[in-house]
């Protein structure tokens, strides 16, 4: 068997590649990330196996989307491919050698090497809905992300501009309703604010809030802009317009892609969405980071890819549970578990009796989530493997 390590990077991939007995037969070879260079590569691989006669099998390292096209490349040309998490290579050189060194060169020979000693190899192979859904669920989570922004920044200019309107609405989430933005779109500062109108800001108010705010609302903020401390500043009048126009189109387009992944994840029509609490938004999460539960031989191998097992210390006859998870794993289905758990420790009988014994044992709130998230860990495991809805009768607690 020859071994095949690829370190993978932007514009190029460094290739090494070993035998069983550890032999060097490739000890570095440079390809470019375009058809010239998977060219290249076809004819190495090629070319090793007629004149050994032995079977390939290649890893890499999982560095985000500059692994998908070569991944994908090799794997349409039939060769067995795995993907490792770089923590777990990064280890394994540790290992290898006290030196202190990481280049190209060196990463591809110590994922062959990797490759050539673990009996635990994961192919982490997807059909190409599963590809497409993670495609659009880390979409929508950088839409969301690049919307919270934006929030936080206009919470800032508003901050300076009118200080009191938002401890005047309430909640923090009011200073966010459709007519709040109208307004300030029209009348941007305090000052101009306290200087409107009173029937076009009553109707402005009343066509945005749909009725639900009027006279009444207008006579309050115009008194409170009239009082106001805020500052007059063109410059933050202008990023505050900009900043609400870039907010509402944001949304826009998270609501658009979060009804392309409810699109596709009915098409999937996945029993994860039989879990109670677990939606199209969280379910698409899950199953965009696990691709194919094949993939996995057990529901501890699913927690640990996650990082949301408890980290273990041992030494002599001392070993210790911290409770902590050790967070190596993938972050996105981390996130969506413990979600997950939160909300089926509420929406699921069972769960939350489970939930709740916890709580009784003296455990922090989180820890006790922990237990509910190994436990839903368990859940989705055997319902993707068979492929069956969840059944709340058959729960068992322990």
């Amino acid at each position: 068997m020859l071994y095949v390590g690829i370190d993978v990077a932007k514009h190029k991939h460094d290739l090494a590649v070993i035998d069983t007995e550890g032999t060097i037969f490739v000890r570095h070879l440079q390809i470019e990330n375009n058809r010239e260079g998977f060219t290249k590569l076809q004819m190495t691989l090629a070319n090793l196996q007629k004149t050994t006669g032995e079977d390939i099998q290649i890893a890499l390292e999982d560095t985000g989307h500059y692994c998908f096209n070569i991944l994908r490349f090799l794997r349409t040309q039939g060769y067995p491919t795995y993907s490792y998490n770089p923590y777990l290579i990064k280890e394994f050189a540790k290992n290898q050698s006290l030196r202190k060194t990481k280049t190209d060169k060196k990463d591809a020979m110590t994922i062959a090497r990797k490759l050539r000693t673990d009996f635990d190899k994961q192919s982490f192979s997807a059909n190409p809905s599963m590809i497409e859904l993670k495609y659009l669920t880390r979409h929508t989570a950088r839409l969301k992300e690049d919307c919270t922004r934006k929030k936080v920044n206009y919470t800032r200019i508003l901050d300076i501009l009118f200080p009191e309107l938002a401890p005047s609405l309430g909640s923090s989430s009011a200073k966010h309703q459709s007519y709040i933005y109208a307004i300030l779109k029209e009348y941007p500062s305090a000052k101009k604010l306290g200087n409107a109108h009173l029937t076009k800001l009553t109707n402005l108010i009343s066509a945005h809030s749909k009725g639900h705010f009027g006279k009444e609302q207008a006579v309050k903020l115009k008194a409170l802009a009239q009082a106001s401390i805020g500052q007059e500043s063109p410059a933050l009048e202008f990023e505050l317009l900009q900043t609400i126009d870039a907010i509402q189109y944001l949304t826009t387009m998270r609501d658009k892609a979060e009804k392309e992944v409810a699109r596709l994840m009915s098409e999937i029509d996945s029993p994860i969405l039989t879990i109670p609490g677990i939606g199209f938004k969280l379910g698409s999460v899950i199953l965009a980071e696990i691709r194919d539960i094949k993939n996995f031989r057990s529901p501890n191998q699913l927690l640990a890819y996650a990082g949301a097992e408890p980290s273990v210390s041992t030494s002599g006859m001392n070993q210790t549970e911290t409770g902590r998870m050790v967070k190596r794993g993938s972050s996105q289905l981390r996130w969506a578990l413990h979600e997950s758990a939160r909300l089926m420790s509420i929406w699921s009988p069972s769960m939350r009796v489970y939930f709740q014994k916890k709580l009784a044992e003296g455990k922090h709130y989180n820890v006790a989530i922990s237990h509910v998230v190994r436990k839903l860990v368990r859940i989705i495991y055997q319902l993707l493997k068979d492929n069956k809805p969840y059944e709340e009768q058959k729960m068992i607690i322990n």
